[in-house]
């Protein structure tokens, strides 16, 4: 059942910290809900590694596991379970992980890609280090959507095979995406995840310190929220936000913190 009501309340609840020097996670950028929702899966962009968090911030040494690639950024897990979807942010790759046999079994830039000549020259004028930064997967419409950090913000969707590019929207002002603290030239995007109940993405901006809930049919921001938190009196914002998750059963939204290496954990319902 869809939710109707626009507006959304987010509370936040608590924090833990995540780094695991020994194992390599020193800069989480990613996240998504595992299957069953009792635990997270994460990336660190400096170490050739998959992580298996608890909801509570514990690392699952025994059910992380390493791949080849390094440089990684947004993770997803299909609805079935069985595979997990990160992008390369250094060559805009695709990358598909079977979970059950740990390794790679399929990858796919988007330059390779049908209908790549729809977006090509949003790459092509590009800056540096500006690629590939996020991705979801849409269990409505069975297909995967990944997102362009910025230099312009992209939200691409593509096909579950990763043979095509079948749309693609602006992230900018004209839709809702802005910041009073940040021009449009810098707002970067960080990660996504989609919400099923809802219908609806959850996009966060590292540098804007900012959560957006945006709505891809109607192509507009329905209302977005700094990532802050009061500490003992004190208010704060999370500095790098790099990955979000939602499990709308439970009322929780998951945040994880590449500077600060911490799992923030937020209660948000309509309102």
């Amino acid at each position: 059942m869809l939710f109707n009501k626009q507006n959304f309340t987010l509370t936040y609840l608590d924090r833990y910290d995540i780094e695991c020097k020994e194992s390599g996670l020193t800069e989480p950028s990613g996240l998504t809900l595992s299957h069953g929702k009792k635990a997270l899966w994460t990336i660190s962009d400096d170490t050739k590694k998959i992580f298996k968090l608890s909801r509570d911030g514990k690392l699952k040494e025994h059910d992380s596991f390493e791949i080849l690639d390094m440089g990684l950024e947004g993770i997803t897990l299909d609805p079935g379970g069985t595979y997990l979807f990160v992008v390369k942010e250094e060559t805009n790759e695709v990358i598909q992980i079977q979970i059950g046999i740990r390794q790679v079994v399929a990858r796919k830039p988007l330059a390779d890609m049908t209908r790549y000549d729809t977006v090509e020259h949003y790459f092509n004028n590009s800056q540096f280090n500006k690629g590939l930064e996020g991705i979801a997967w849409n269990s409505k419409t069975g297909t995967i959507f990944v997102m362009k950090e910025g230099v312009p913000g992209l939200l691409i969707e593509i096909s579950s095979d990763l043979k095509e590019i079948l749309s693609h929207q602006l992230l900018n002002n004209e839709n809702g995406f802005g910041d009073m603290e940040v021009s449009e030239e810098k707002l970067d995007f960080s990660d996504l995840c989609y919400d099923q109940q809802r219908d609806r993405f959850w996009i966060i901006s590292d540098t804007a310190r900012k959560l957006f809930l945006y709505d891809w049919n109607s192509n507009s921001v329905i209302q977005s929220s700094k990532l802050g938190y009061g500490v003992k009196g004190e208010y704060r914002e999370i500095e790098k936000s790099e990955g979000v998750s939602i499990d709308s059963d439970a009322n929780r939204l998951y945040v994880v913190s590449d500077a600060e290496v911490r799992l923030y954990v937020f209660d948000v319902r309509d309102c």
